[in-house]
């Protein structure tokens, strides 16, 4: 009788060159492509390794204005 085991293989997290949206728990991501230069695609955060790079939304200074129509076109 032979017994099958199971493998466990640790996952290789994904080195994004940048990183261009973030929405819950995704990230938008531009990778390197050996085939077409670079590929974008939405990931999950715990598949990155984001080791050094930068995240938008992180930096709580970073605040847009926010106008109703009326004040934007009042303002031309």
């Amino acid at each position: 009788m032979t017994h099958k085991q199971d493998l466990i293989i640790p996952s290789k997290r994904v080195r994004p060159q940048r990183v261009a949206a973030r929405r819950p728990r995704e990230l938008m991501v531009i990778i390197a492509n050996v085939e077409n230069g670079e590929s974008v695609d939405w990931i999950d955060e715990e598949e990155l390794d984001l080791n050094g790079i930068s995240i938008p939304g992180d930096d709580d200074n970073q605040t847009f204005p926010v106008y109703s129509m009326s004040e934007h076109f009042a303002s031309s």
